[in-house]
């Protein structure tokens, strides 16, 4: 028996169209370009005085087709049914969905069979299929059709933009303000959802919102229960309408339950699905690019590969697909190679030039990176990589030449006292009228020479400037010395220290500062000296930084004098005073042992070396010294107030009788003891 099919315009049973469901996705179904529109041919002017026949006006107006695939659906009328059901059978409901909404015919087939989604919820009582599968997978918004909406409510059947979901669902109290319910049955009836509209204050706090086309439509059903406008609350009929609503409300519930779960399921395995497809495609580019020869590079790729828009995609890679990325995925791959082998030509600098000071301090801690060390860290090859250890920087440190570098410096100092004193020489750097400072602002601490040699404030790395070494300036935080230019001549301690020369009777033409070292003098401030305070007096040193907001007025002391200051000074110098807290700086590593090569150290380190190596329990100025690179500030002894002469008088007594009655008291406290 040959078999019989079935045409489908033969169907005739055709299921009601409800409205809502009457709507054509132009952005999913169709496209612009295969959409054929009738061309009419341009109207030919009409002569006067000639009649024109209505076959030539028919065939002016006589519509040409445009090529395209429009109508490409009606060749399915000639398929049997059993082929339409098997070729449905592997659509999407939303294709099947968009599919019925294109003619009459096709609907009325598709509404005759049922579709099985795994996992779907069976269909509930309240939605036909089509409706179902509208809520359940359809893109757009159900009120303004916007497109793409992920947004369900599923216990009020609805898909919603950001938009319409703020006006279509409010909370309760408004929900029962503008329609016929009261407050107690729009929360026991009215589906809701959760959201937060209260903006970034409370972004953690959620809040109920209830439909309000669904509050409308049961109020209108409401209206069957109105007493001349009063709802009949007690009335048997409303309860059990209400009752049933309340029922039908906990059946949507659950199953809006149901399918929030499905939903979450079905966005899991649609990752999972994509996440495979694009492990594949990856891993079938991974080989083809590993016959091309790259194979040595594929275990270096990264996330810049794996992210990239050629690589993750979830389709399959094909030979036609294959032939349009081989040459940007090449070039790419190619420029990762280069920056991986940059990157891997940084990081073996790096470690040599950390190895490289290391082994640099242990012979100088006063000089910077010279070229010998840079031909060591650089021009020993990367690949294959050579090590460097110790013994690869013996020859660079066997050529710096310490002496070299100091006439280099000696000659830019020079320079810099130039711009001030036109007429200087390097001999010139020894006076004791030679300062410079770090600090082109404010009030800079004054810098001897040659501790301008050393000190760290020349060397301080400053705001970063592109250069071929600024890697490693900011590796070791550190410039090369006057790096920034900003070594500059201090004018004002050179006026001072000349004023001070002056007043000593020297001149400060050719006064070094080893000669003022070995004199030695203590000068007072007349302008700093007063009644209430009394006289101001310091080392020679101390007179480059002081300021007294004038120019000063200089004045050495007599040997008297002197005497009363140093025993003022080592008071200042005393455990006691230290230990209160008043040296702030004992904590700073700026002590040197001037009875060894003793490393510099802290005030307690040095006093524990003093009575360890040198059998020297109390600290005093005579056997400390300070490292070359101290300020000002922190090298003792520091400028002291001398009282006047009577005043010192009676606290000496003071100090006599006081030291007079301790010994009798121990005297008397011996005698007790005896007895």
């Amino acid at each position: 028996m040959s078999r019989r099919s079935t045409r489908l315009k033969g169907v005739t049973n055709d299921p009601l169209i409800e409205a809502e469901d009457i709507f054509v996705d132009s952005d999913e179904d169709f496209d612009e370009e295969e959409i054929e529109e009738p061309e009419f041919s341009p109207t030919k002017k009409r002569r006067k005085g000639k009649a024109t026949s209505a076959a030539a006006t028919a065939e002016d107006q006589k519509l040409k087709k445009v090529r395209g695939r429009r109508g490409l659906l009606s060749s399915l009328k000639e398929f049997p049914l059993d082929v339409l059901f098997e070729i449905f059978g592997h659509l999407n409901p939303m294709d099947l969905l968009n599919l019925a909404r294109t003619t009459k015919e096709i609907r009325g087939i598709l509404m005759l069979i049922s579709y099985s989604i795994p996992g779907l919820p069976p269909l509930p009582f309240d939605l036909s299929e089509p409706q179902y599968a509208n809520l359940a997978f359809a893109g757009h918004c159900h009120k303004c059709f916007a497109i793409p909406v992920q947004t369900v409510i599923w216990s009020a059947r609805t898909r919603m933009c950001k938009k319409c979901l703020k006006e279509n669902f409010e909370t309760p109290e408004y929900v029962a303000s503008v329609t016929k319910l009261d407050l107690a049955t729009v929360l026991e009836l009215v589906p809701s959802f959760e959201d937060n509209r209260s903006g970034r204050r409370n972004r953690w706090r959620k809040f109920s919102f209830y439909s309000i086309d669904v509050a409308t439509k049961l109020g209108e059903e409401c209206d069957d229960f109105l007493v001349r406008g009063v709802l009949q609350r007690n009335d048997p009929a409303f309860l059990k309408w209400r009752d049933q609503k309340a029922k039908e409300a906990e059946e949507v519930n659950e199953h809006a339950d149901l399918c929030v779960t499905w939903a979450v399921n079905r966005t899991d395995e649609r990752s999972q699905e994509l996440d495979d497809a694009r492990r594949l495609r990856r891993e079938a580019i991974v080989e083809r690019l590993t016959a091309l020869g790259w194979g040595e590079e594929i275990p270096f790729l990264g996330h810049e590969f794996n992210a990239h828009k050629l690589v993750r995609q979830p389709k399959e890679l094909t030979n036609r697909i294959w032939k349009n990325i081989e040459a940007p995925l090449v070039e790419l791959l190619t420029s990762l190679k280069r920056m991986r082998l940059e990157l891997a030509r940084q990081r073996i600098l790096r470690e040599r030039r950390l190895l490289a000071v290391q082994v640099y301090h242990k012979f100088c801690d006063t000089f910077h990176l010279t070229e010998p060390f840079r031909a060591v860290i650089e021009g020993t090859p990367i690949e294959p990589e050579e090590k460097v250890t110790d013994e690869s920087f013996a020859e660079a440190i066997s050529q710096v030449s310490p002496e070299e570098w100091k006439r280099c410096k000696d000659k830019e100092l020079v320079e810099i006292m130039k711009k001030d004193l036109p007429n200087s020489t390097e001999a010139d750097l020894e006076l004791a009228t030679a300062f410079f400072t770090c600090v082109p602002y404010g009030s800079p601490e004054p810098i001897g020479y040659p501790r301008i040699l050393v000190t760290t404030s020349a060397t301080t790395l400053g705001y970063p400037r592109p250069s071929a070494d600024q890697a490693l300036k900011l590796l070791l935080q550190n410039d090369v010395w006057n790096g920034d230019g900003l070594i500059q001549f201090h004018e004002r301690a050179f006026r001072v220290v000349r004023s001070v020369l002056l007043a000593c009777g020297l001149d400060p033409d050719v006064t070094t500062a080893t000669e003022m070292d070995e004199i030695d003098p203590i000068l007072e401030c007349l302008n700093c000296t007063n009644e209430t305070h009394g006289r101001l007096v310091m080392r020679w040193l101390q007179t480059a930084g002081h300021s007294c907001g004038e120019q000063a007025t200089w004045q050495c002391l007599t040997p008297e004098d002197e005497l009363r200051v140093k025993v003022r000074e080592r008071e200042k110098f005393s455990d006691d005073y230290i230990e209160t807290g008043y040296f702030i700086w004992r904590w700073h590593e700026i002590f040197c042992c001037k009875f060894c090569d003793h490393a510099k150290t802290t005030y307690s380190g040095l006093k524990e070396h003093l009575a360890t190596a040198h059998n020297v329990e109390t600290m005093s100025l005579d056997s400390v010294k300070y490292h070359i690179d101290t300020p000002l500030s922190r090298v003792h002894p520091q400028p002291v107030r001398l009282l006047p002469p009577v005043e010192v008088e009676v606290k000496e007594e003071e100090a006599v009788k006081e030291e007079e009655t301790v010994k009798e008291e121990e005297e008397a406290m011996n005698e007790v003891v005896t007895e």
